[in-house]
Parts: C-alpha cells; structure tokens; sequence
C-alpha cells in the first residue's frame, strides 16, 4: 500500500528515511553526552558544597565538633534522598534502582510499561545526582545506562502538533489558540519512519552511549550493549551502538574541557614486563579469587535482604528506609575514623584537588579511614588505583614506604562497606552498582597489595594495579560480565598496559563467584520481578527433547472471515489475548464464532474413551472434536480496536454498512493500524487488553451512559487487514508444525523478535500457540536461568494425559514436573488466567510490569 503523502516526502527519490533514523542515532548520543556531563558537574558541586560544610564544622575548636559533622552530613544527605525518592515513589517509580535489568528485559521482548517514559528520565537523572551526591554507596553508571534509553524512546515517540497543517501554519498551531484534536488526529513526528524494531535499536545505541558516556569507553559501551542489553543484533544495530557511543563521548570531551579519556583513569603506577607477571600470578590469582568471593557475597546478601525490605505501596517507609542508610554511613564514617582512623599529612595533589577529610586531625592533615567512607567516591577510586610502589607521604622522607591510606583501615573499608553496598542495592532511588562493585574491590586489592609490598619490598609490586585487577573481578563477580567489562575497564581506566591481568581477573573472578552464587545481580533481579522472562540466544538443551505440540498452549481463540460485531467485541471483553487467527469456512456452523482446537485428535480421544474423570470431577464420555477452519491469517487486537473505532462495518456478505470507499480513508486507517501503540497506550501497553478501550467506544452498552448501537446485523470485514497466510507474503503470520522441534520455535522467536507462533497440523488447521512464557517454562529449571519459571501452559492433551494412570508420568515429563493440581482450573483462565493467544494479564501493577511478551515487539 501507498504511504500516505508519498508526494510531499520524496525528493530526487529519495523519501530522507534513512536520514532522519540517522539523525535520531547521532541526537541519542549528543543529549546522552549532554546529561553526562550535567550529572557529573551537579554531582560535583554538590558534593563540594557539602564536604565544605563539614572541613568549615572540623576547623571549629569545639568539643562536640565531630557530632556536629556528623549530624551535617546525615541531615544534608537525608534532604537530597527524601526528595529523590518521594519522586520516584509518587510520580515514576519506573525510575528506582539502575534501571539496567528492565532495559534489557525490554530489549529481549517484554513490554515494560512506562519505563521509558520522559518523567521517567526526569526522575531518574535527578534522583541520580542526589543519590550521589549525598554519599550513599550508590554510583551513575548504572543509571546512565537507563538515561541513554530514554533520551533514544523520548526523541523516537516525541509529539509535535505544532507541524498539523503544513510549515506555513506553525505559528498558528503552537502559539495560537488551537481546536481540540481528535484522539484519531494524534500523531507522532517520526510515525512514517521509525517501526517497532527501529525504535529497540535506537534503545540499543542508548544503552552504549549511556555506558561509553559513564566511562568515557565507546567500544566498550558497543559491546556492553551486544553482549549483555540486546537479544537481537544485527551489523545496523552495531552501526547505531557505535554512532551514539562514539557521539556521546565526543561531546563530554567537547563540553567538559577537564574531563580525561578515561573516567577513572590512575597515574603513578610502573609497567610490569614478563618476569613480573609470571612471579606474582598466585598472588595475582589470590586477589581475583578474594574479589570473586566479595562479588558473589554482595549479591547473597542483597538477596537475603530483600525478605526484610518495606513493601513497594509503603511509601512512607521506603523513603525512611534511605534516611536510615545515610544515617548508617554518616555514623560508621566518623566513628571509625575517630576509633581508627589515622592522620597523614596531605600529599601536594591532594591539596590542589580538595580531596581529603580533616576529621579529628590537625591542619594540614587528613583522617584515612574518615576519607574513605566521606568522600567523593569517584576520586577515592581513583586515589586507590594510583597507589604506587614507591608511594610515601610528604615530611617522611625516610625511606619507610607510607602509602595514603594504612592497612587496618583498609581492611575495615572493605568489610563495613560489603555491608552498606548489600543494604542500598534494591531502596528506591535510582543508584548503580558499577562504582560500589570497583571500589569494594579496589579497596581489597589495595589492602592485599600493600600486604605483599611490606612482606616482599624488593619486588615490583604496586598496590594500584592490585586494587585495579580487584575491581575489575569484584564487577565481573556481581554483574558476571566478561568481554565488555575487559574493555570497558581498560578504556576507562587507560590501562591498555594491564591488559593480561585484567582479563585473568575476570576469568578467576567469574568463575569463583558462578560456583558459590550461581545467579549474577541481573538475574536475580529478573528472578525477584517474577513476571519478566528472558529467553536465551541459544536454546536450553531440554527443548531439544520436546516438539511444539507438547510445550504449547490449546484453546486458541480465532475468529472466522466476517464475524458479527457482537461477538467481536464479547472475545475482547473476556480475554487479554492480543493476536487472534483467522479462519476460513468450511462447513461451520453459526455458533462457532469461537473455535477450540485440542492438539492432538488420537490422543484426547483415548483420553476420553477412559473412566478418567474431567476437569470438574465428573466422567465425560466421548465429545465430537470442535475442529477450527484452515488458516487465513492472524489480526491483531490492536487492528480491531482501530476498525471498531471507526465502526468499520459490513453486512453478513462484507458490503459496507453506513460508508462509502475511501482510498484516503483506507490508508488513514492503515497507517493507525501500523502505529497504534505509537500513538495510544504508548508506555502502558496492557491498558489495550483491559475494557477501558471498549468502554471508551460505547458501541456495546456495557460503559454506563453510553449511546448503543444495534449490533445485531453489523459484521466486521477482517480480509482486507488480516496478516494472511500465504506463501512468501508479506506480513503473513508464522507458523509451525506441531512435530517439529521446540528448538526451532525458540530459534524463531530469538531470531524474529516473535511475540506469538501459531502451531498447525498437516491440513494447516491452528491446533495450538506458543509464547516466550511457554517456552521459559518448557525450558525447565538450571543455572542458567535469568528469571522466575512461567506458569504451565494450558494445554488440554496434558491435561487429559495426567489423569490416565498409564500415561501419566509422561504427561508430567512434558509438562515440566508440575503437579496436576496446576492444571485443574481450566475454566478461570481462559479469560483472565494463562491464556492461550500469547497474552496475559498484569501480574505486578506496582512494579509497572505488565502483560509480559503478549505486548512485546514485534
């Protein structure tokens, strides 16, 4: 079909389509850059604001000064967390935590409603900045990750009504008083360019410009995105990724004339050559493995907490739950540096920076264990990091090497601060985990580094390189990332000379951490959301075994050609499904608008033939088989809306009812059909399932006060929009033999971004369907899992299968070991329960998840 206003776009023959996806690509990257560089200098200025606060309380000659400071920091840092978090609480609550996890889970296939809304991005850049700033162990490269997804979805579903009615009347439509748009008029400037697919790798080359602007380390914010974000890659999606990537970082280097190549970029530290390499790999092995134990420690710990963490709706008690953090860290940081904190004098960069805590120390000098829990956590890294072999304080000239910070109080770092980074993982206020993780492991790395430096003083042993190798097993241990961390650490950090200890740091680090905690700190995040499900790029060994027939649902909802109005509007009222097939007459009879198909004729036969009883207790002899008509192809709950909103009716034949043939009309409302859920129900995708979009058309009486039609003789002509079954047609819904492999449903489902697969028999009849949630619950339980196992599939041979004696170890064997209990209430969820038209209902409303895959991509 034509694209509407086709004249007015093309120039020379060329439509600008591929410039404009360019142009969004290259604004993702410049205005990701762009809050990169404002979160960092809010962050420093307010941080710098409020540690001079507290040196002005330490200058003070008076005898409850250290109180004093220490009711400073906790009142300042309580004000920037309350209201940061009561944003997120009351007005986006999409917006807590990194944010990392439901990006991916929405770029794997899952409809996450408004999370990559603009108060979204609001919420989430303040939070982050105040989070930050007051001193929780709480970092913003996480969030930023989130931020560049939502700068990508904000520029791509961007309004502009202003440009309604041609360029000669923008003054008039934005400035001037304007009528009232009808909702069919809402339109979206990039509504004729940019598809669903198109819009997911935009959020793909967020997320690299997002992380490559974090760490100042473009490619390894490309293959963040490939390796840990993105289910679907493509050599255009790379191109994007690097674009936005390599964009983001030129423009902090543009706007931000101090900011280095690497964000945690060290100096100070000599270049190992072989023989050091190879003299110091046990001890280079030890503190990979220490630093993998502290990765999977974290993530048991933060898993532990969450039995005892304030319930979500507790609004009240989430925002105290935050004060009591900053009142945490503000107590350990200033009793510990008064019970063991030592006063070293300040080195000369020290000074220059501003960096340092004089905590119950004369001037000119600084509290070491008062600096590490007080300050800024980013030059603290930093500082750990340039930790050199030959390092000794000014005015102690005296061949004693003295490193800045002593080793109890390292030691006590280490141990008080696991504790605080496992309390503030999941409170609600956004915060990453990126730069907790490097300096928990940088302080471990430092401390055993300074062990082997005063036990082997003639060895080229450097503390920094140790707290760097540290760091990186400690992220590599909570994220178990592999490829894009090895790269992300060495771009950021300018350590290229590093490379080989890196890499083995990760590698040891992984390894430790996967055979103590088997799950990293995204899927157990995926685990506790519990409505979320990842599917694999490669499928579990386990569907391998299995064909469709026995991992799919039955009871497939379907509609014939022209359908009656009336039953239309009754099969969108009583189900959540979002895609219905259509079938072709043969030989049905009036009442089977509806069709159920079993799977497998044979088989329920012999299931019915026994004296098993049904699925209300009673015996059920044998029933004739309600057989649905041959395939025509797929429509869409999305297509039906639209046709019943502009009461596109016909009569029993398909002629029109009440309108005339409109070529303009047809596209009209094929471009609606095509951007529906880019211009209604945008970020909450799952309202269109529920009777709010009915009840809004008051054609069935069932809204209160509406004006009815009679439906009586109105039929609906799906032909002419249907998603036809054909061979090598365009749009036509796929399909899958019953017998063939449930490998290959999985591979069709990662490799297309698939949201439903209708299963057909040899006469091309639609027996049953499969969902990502069907095929998450076939796939059975293992380490690799990401997320919580779905629900059995409502599969009616199983349910026969499980109550013949005879058969029923083999009906559990395909269903996965669920009980038979599972399977008994048949009847609730064919309405509102696990459907089997690959949609289903809202599971965690506060959470803002929704309707799993049935709302996905396509």
């Amino acid at each position: 079909m034509k694209s509407r206003k086709e004249g007015k776009k093309k120039l020379y023959g060329y439509t600008g389509h591929t410039l404009a996806k360019m142009l969004v690509t290259a604004l993702t990257g410049i205005i990701t850059g762009m809050f990169a560089v404002l979160l960092t200098k809010s962050v420093g200025a307010i941080t710098e604001w409020k540690l001079g606060i507290l040196e002005h309380s330490h200058e003070k000659e008076a005898p409850a000064r250290g109180l004093v400071s220490f009711l400073l920091f906790w009142v300042i840092g309580s004000a920037l967390v309350s209201f940061a978090t009561a944003i997120v609480q009351y007005w986006a609550p999409a917006s807590a935590g990194a944010g990392v996890t439901l990006v991916m889970a929405y770029l794997n296939g899952n409809h996450v409603p408004n999370l990559l809304r603009f108060n979204t991005l609001i919420s989430k850049f303040v939070g982050t900045v105040c989070a930050v700033s007051s001193g929780l162990p709480m970092g913003p490269e996480g969030p930023m990750v989130h931020i560049g997804a939502c700068v990508a979805s904000v520029i791509t579903y961007m309004e502009c009504k202003c440009l309604d009615g041609g360029i000669f009347n923008i003054f008039t439509n934005c400035f001037g008083r304007r009528r009232d748009f009808n909702i069919k008029e809402k339109m979206k400037i990039l509504d004729e360019i940019v598809s669903d697919s198109d819009h997911r790798e935009f959020v793909s080359a967020g997320v690299s410009a997002g992380i490559s602007a974090a760490f100042g380390a473009p490619i390894g914010g490309v293959l963040f995105s490939m390796e840990e974000a993105c289910s679907f890659w493509s050599r255009k999606t790379a191109w994007r990724c690097f674009i936005a990537a390599t964009l983001s970082t030129f423009t902090i280097q543009l706007l931000n004339r101090s900011a280095q190549h690497g964000m945690i970029a060290f100096t100070g530290l000599r270049q190992m050559d072989n023989k050091d390499w190879i003299m110091q790999l046990p001890f280079l092995i030890v503190n990979s493995g220490m630093a993998g134990l502290l990765g999977a420690a974290f993530n048991s710990f933060r898993m532990w907490l969450w039995k005892v963490r304030a319930v979500k709706t507790r609004h009240v008690l989430r925002i105290l739950e935050v004060i009591g953090l900053v009142f945490l860290v503000s107590l350990v940081g200033h009793f510990f540096g008064w019970a063991a904190g030592q006063c070293k004098p300040y080195p000369e960069d020290w000074l220059e920076e501003g960096y340092g805590i004089r905590y119950n120390c004369e001037e000119g000098k600084y509290n070491d264990v008062a600096t590490l829990f007080l300050s800024s956590q980013h030059h603290t890294i930093i500082k750990l990091f340039s930790v050199g072999h030959d390092d000794m304080v000014p005015e102690e000239e005296t061949g004693v090497y003295t490193p800045p910070f002593s080793v109890g109080g390292l030691a006590l770092f280490t141990t008080i601060y696991l504790g605080l980074m496992s309390i503030g993982a999941g409170l609600a206020i956004p915060g990453g985990l990126f730069m907790p993780s490097i300096l928990l492991g940088a302080s471990w790395g430092c401390f055993w580094g300074l062990i082997l430096r005063l036990w082997l003083p003639k060895w080229n042993i450097m503390p920094g390189l140790y707290a760097i190798l540290a760091g990186t097993g400690v992220l590599a241990g909570v994220f178990r990332s592999a490829i894009s961390l090895v790269v992300l650490v060495v771009e950021g950090t300018r350590g290229i000379d590093y490379l080989f200890g890196v890499i083995l740091s990760v590698v040891i680090a992984n390894w430790v951490a996967h055979h103590i905690h088997h799950d990293g700190v995204y899927e157990s995040e995926l685990e506790r959301i519990g409505n979320v499900y990842m599917l694999r790029d490669e499928p579990p060994h386990r569907l391998f075994t299995l064909t469709a027939e026995a991992i799919m649902a039955t009871g497939v909802c379907g509609f014939r050609t022209v359908e009656p109005v009336s039953r239309i509007l009754q099969v969108l009222r009583t189900t959540t499904h979002n895609g219905f097939p259509v079938f072709a007459e043969e030989g049905s009879t009036e009442e089977d608008v509806v069709s159920v198909a079993p799977s497998n004729k044979a088989l329920v036969s012999l299931a019915n033939s026994s004296s098993s009883p049904d699925m209300n207790g009673s015996s059920a002899g044998p029933r004739p088989d309600p057989l649905s008509g041959r395939l025509e192809g797929l429509i869409l709950r999305s297509q039906l809306l639209v046709l019943l909103q502009r009461r596109h009716f016909c009569d029993v034949d398909g002629r029109p009812i009440g309108r005339d043939y409109s070529e303009q009309q047809e596209l009209d409302m094929e471009t609606e059909m095509r951007t529906f859920f880019r211009r209604y129900f945008t970020h909450a995708r799952y309202i269109s399932a529920t009777a709010q979009p009915l009840d809004e058309l008051k054609l069935d009486g069932v809204h209160a006060g509406s004006t009815t039609l009679d439906l009586s003789n109105l039929y609906m002509d799906l032909r002419p929009y249907m998603n036809r079954h054909a061979h090598a047609a365009p749009g036509s819904p796929l399909t899958i033999r019953k017998d063939c492999s449930a490998a290959r449903a999985h591979q069709v489902f990662i490799n297309l971004g698939l949201r439903h697969l209708l299963v057909v028999d040899a006469h091309n009849h639609v027996v049953g369907i499969i969902t990502r949630k069907d095929l998450d619950h076939a796939a059975g339980h293992g380490w690799w899992r990401m997320s919580h196992q779905a629900e059995p599939p409502r599969n009616k041979l199983l349910m026969h299968l499980r109550g013949i004696p005879s058969v029923g170890f083999l009906a559990r064997l395909l269903g996965g070991g669920a009980a038979p209990a599972a399977a008994a209430p048949e009847q609730g969820q064919g309405e509102h329960g696990a459907g089997a038209n690959g949609h289903h209902g809202p599971a965690d409303a506060e959470q803002g998840l929704g309707q799993g895959h049935g709302q996905g991509h396509r």
